[in-house]
């Protein structure tokens, strides 16, 4: 760890997930201290977006350097553990830690959060203080839920950051903005009430089977309880209540990650919220907000009910490939091009739930990778069009075409984005893609051969939309004249691009640290069949007759992509 004080060296995650929330209500209070003694409007909206930019920036640097310089690549376990009583008679603890999983996904929100404050600049105007408030409040309720390992304090971020969308969309966004808010709101709502039905269960039988309450995903030395993951809940509903089996646990946890991620059918708020949404708060949705179902599913569902996940895995690998072809002909009749995007998250969205469902190391390794490349691809890609957008006043695809002559910077930084998100090799979305469907083939061949033709009909689609909006004939007039990105534009998208770019051509920095903990969790896998196995239930059988297909060895292939031998 480099040099930061023993108090922020000993709560690094700590100050990590708290600094942006807590700038936000620092500036909340001062400004009702200027209203109620001195009579002043408080600070102006520009010190706080000021303000907020020096606390974002702060927390990338504790990201960077408290995080990624002192994370343990060769470790399995969780690191830089902050753990504490909060209600320990409910069996909720402070339970906070990173891991190879996690550790991306951090850096990326610290990442992207200060970039969307700094496009905000001029666009965004219109009660300013309240946008800043509530952009703070998100990067910390995303923070909190990538790093939580107590199941109730991840439920409580995560339904934070339901709430900091809602009025993120409510306030900014189009004309139709209450009622898009609204249907976000009870997509969201419904998961997060099932995931915490569920959570409910789990208390109840965690306490009947140790006798004091926990709702820790591992167990700590000095826990009261036993983590989940040593709780044996059985398989299979015969002989006992339909809602202590793996299964219905399992569904409830996966309906509300699913509906984020969004898989279909539960996708219907995306493209209507992504369209509605102010480009800034577009950004987060994408960028941000679509990546808690996929880390939700890997962290939570699949390892603490992985007989329910192992036996739904065929179904909802089907379901990937609709919500894949479905997206994919959406997007191809989409005139709008913030739909086109949403479309496209959902193509990626069905690529990762492959990965994850393969049950195989590999295809989880690159599901990971996906998370991140996933929220880099579609943040600049937003981002961009929100430019164009600015420029043209609109974002139908027929308004455009040629425009590689008048704006050639954001041709080429557009051309970049459209084929990350395509998959086109030397892309960070490429390793993921093909990390996810190489598992997927082991599985079954039919399946990887039906998601490599759902990847081709998807590139072809952006091809198709890039070329007529940028490529060809300059025939509208309007569009003659517009100027180009400036220089902190395109810094912007470029922050943005490297990354994609230093994924794509050296993903092994990336892999040999998130390798570990995807086998850490596949030996969990394991752990927790054998407990349904003493419960009394009866394992299913994969494909390939075993139960299920754990990858640890040190040569296999997942430890093949990271580079072999680090």
């Amino acid at each position: 760890m480099v040099g930061m004080g023993p108090y922020v060296d000993g709560h690094v995650l700590s100050w990590i997930i708290f600094m942006p929330g807590a700038t936000a209500l620092f500036l909340l209070a001062i400004g009702a201290v200027l209203r109620g003694f001195f009579g002043s409007a408080g600070l102006p909206g520009e010190v706080w977006r000021a303000i907020a930019l020096g606390s974002t920036g702060l927390t990338l640097l504790l990201a960077s350097a408290g995080l990624f310089v002192a994370f343990e690549p060769e470790t399995m376990g969780l690191q830089l553990v902050e753990y504490a009583d909060w209600l320990p008679g409910y069996g909720v603890q402070y339970f906070v830690a990173v891991d190879g999983i996690n550790l991306f996904p951090v850096l990326l929100v610290t990442l992207l959060v200060p970039l969307v404050l700094i496009a905000s600049w001029g666009r965004v105007e219109r009660s300013l203080r309240s946008f800043v408030f509530f952009l703070l409040f998100l990067e910390s309720a995303i923070l909190g839920v990538f790093l939580s390992f107590n199941v109730l304090l991840f439920h409580l971020f995560w339904q934070l950051a339901l709430v900091a969308v809602y009025f993120i969309i409510g306030i900014w966004g189009g004309r139709e903005r209450i009622a898009v808010a609204t249907k976000f709101l009870l997509h969201g709502g419904v998961g997060a009430m099932l995931m915490w039905v569920a959570i409910l269960v789990l208390f109840r039988l965690n306490l009947e089977a140790n006798g004091v309450p926990g709702l820790d995903l591992v167990t700590q030395p000095g826990s009261p309880a036993p983590g989940l993951l040593e709780l044996a809940i059985p398989a299979s509903e015969s002989g006992l209540e339909w809602w202590r089996s793996q299964t219905w646990l399992f569904l409830a946890f996966a309906v509300a990650f699913a509906t984020l991620l969004p898989l279909a059918p539960l996708h219907g708020w995306l493209p209507d919220a992504l369209e509605e949404a102010p480009g800034e708060g577009a950004a987060l949705i994408a960028g941000l907000l679509l990546q808690l179902g996929a880390y939700g599913l890997l962290r939570f569902a699949i390892p603490l009910f992985p007989e329910a996940a192992e036996s739904g895995a065929p179904l909802i690998r089907i379901l990937a490939l609709v919500s894949i072809a479905y997206a994919g002909l959406r997007a191809l009749y989409a005139v709008d091009l913030k739909r086109v995007i949403a479309y496209l998250a959902m193509v990626q969205g069905g690529f990762i739930v492959l990965g994850l469902f393969s049950l195989e190391g590999l295809g989880q390794v690159g599901s990971v990778v996906g998370i991140v490349s996933r929220g880099l691809v579609l943040t600049a890609l937003v981002l961009l069009v929100g430019m164009l957008e600015e420029r043209r006043g609109t974002r139908r695809i027929d308004q455009f075409g040629g425009l590689a002559r008048p704006m050639p910077i954001l041709a080429l930084l557009l051309g970049v984005a459209v084929f990350a998100g395509a998959g086109a090799p030397g892309s960070s979305a490429f390793v993921f893609e093909l990390l996810a469907l190489a598992a997927t083939f082991e599985v079954s061949a039919r399946v990887g051969l039906a998601g490599c033709l759902g990847a081709l009909a998807m590139a072809l689609c952006l091809y198709r939309i890039y070329r007529r909006v940028i490529l060809g004939p300059l025939e509208i007039e309007a569009n003659r004249n517009l100027p180009d990105l400036n220089g902190q534009e395109a810094a912007l998208v470029l922050a943005l691009l490297i990354p994609i770019l230093w994924i794509g051509l050296y993903p092994n920095p990336v892999l040999r640290r998130i390798e570990p903990s995807v086998l850490e969790v596949r030996s969990q896998i394991l752990e927790r069949g054998a407990l349904s196995l003493e419960a009394g239930a009866p394992r299913n059988s994969g494909p390939s007759g075993n139960s299920i297909r754990v990858t640890e060895d040190p040569g296999s292939p997942a430890s093949a992509a990271s580079g072999g031998g680090r």
